[in-house]
């Protein structure tokens, strides 16, 4: 059987932290990197809900006959 130790508890309590930093890192990275994509996506929605508004006001201007 193990013997468990306040020395052992320390060390593990140190690797532990070790991994909680390299994984705090990489979600990091991650999240910038989603938000990255998410900004492009609504640019890209923003852009053509632009655009068919324009189309739809164009359409009604010419059965309205307007033009």
């Amino acid at each position: 059987m193990v013997k468990k130790t306040v020395e052992g508890a320390h060390k593990r309590i140190d690797e532990v932290e070790k991994s909680m930093i390299s994984h705090l890192a990489e979600c990091s990275t991650e999240t910038r990197a989603q938000n990255a994509r998410l900004k492009r996506l609504e640019t890209i929605l923003i852009a053509v809900s632009g655009a068919i508004i324009i189309m739809l006001v164009s359409i009604l201007i010419k059965m309205a006959g307007v033009v």
